[in-house]
């Protein structure tokens, strides 16, 4: 028996909504994400590992990738340092709240709700890109979606 989640219980995850939008507020306005680094999310529901996904930024030299896939990251350049990799452990329901904005950074570090190895600078930057990337409008807009069904739900009943 394998431990590893099923396609259908990611796809319930908040994480598999909000990745794609903000990947989608990315490819739209690539201009505003000009910083050189590498996210990697772990996702977990009830401190069980659920998925990862990927944000990947390089600055002008190429376009952002928001994937569940792990990309390939350029060879740095003479000149230049390799680009820094931020690691992030949360569970689905507070990266909902981190992107919505009830849960900053430092207080979900400090709380231990969000858990961060690798380059802490640029994980520093992490709220300021989910704002660019419109990341409170369209998690609460995914938030009255989900109120919406579980209303239409309730009165089936």
């Amino acid at each position: 028996m394998s431990n590893k989640p099923s396609a259908k219980a990611i796809a319930k995850l908040n994480a598999s909504i909000l990745f794609p939008a903000i990947r989608s507020e990315i490819i739209e306005n690539p201009s505003l994400f000009a910083i050189r680094g590498f996210f990697i999310f772990n996702i977990t529901k009830k401190t069980v590992p659920m998925t990862e996904w990927y944000l990947l930024f390089q600055g002008f030299d190429a376009p952002a990738v928001v994937s569940q896939k792990r990309p390939v990251l350029p060879k740095a350049k003479r000149d230049e340092d390799p680009i820094p990799v931020a690691i992030l452990q949360i569970e689905d329901s507070d990266l909902l709240n981190f992107m919505s904005g009830g849960l900053t950074g430092s207080r979900g570090i400090v709380s231990g709700r969000i858990k961060i190895a690798g380059a802490i600078e640029l994980a520093e930057q992490l709220e300021q890109i989910f704002l660019k990337a419109k990341g409170q409008e369209k998690t609460l807009a995914y938030l009255e979606q989900k109120r919406g069904k579980s209303e239409k739900a309730r009165a089936r009943l």
